[in-house]
């Protein structure tokens, strides 16, 4: 996480307050907050990864799981992302190793 941003628990506190039944959008975050979106994803992303919180979110928002089952399809949907993105480096990468490259220019 950025060094410029700074951890804010009110984010948290929105966000497990909501049920997969009726999540809330950054955009409502970022509103209530005034803050960016990249700051309350990244803030999501801290609460995930250090502080092991099971934050969930799909296209209607975030919420925090009644039970692991409802987050399985976030982290199957995180795990997703994080395959294709991989898959992009490793097709960027294979350009630089084979023998048929093509000048960028």
């Amino acid at each position: 996480m950025s060094k410029a941003i700074h951890y804010n628990p009110h984010v948290i506190m929105m966000i497990k307050g909501r049920t997969s039944n009726n999540p809330i959008k950054s955009s409502e975050i970022e509103r209530k907050l005034h803050i960016a979106g990249v700051t309350v994803r990244e803030i999501v992303h801290r609460a995930r990864t250090v502080e092991n919180l099971p934050i969930c979110s799909d296209s209607k928002g975030y919420y925090f799981p009644m039970n692991k089952s409802e987050a399985d399809k976030t982290m199957r949907q995180l795990r997703s992302r994080a395959k294709q993105l991989v898959e992009a480096a490793n097709g960027i990468e294979e350009y630089y190793i084979t023998d048929n490259q093509k000048e960028l220019f």
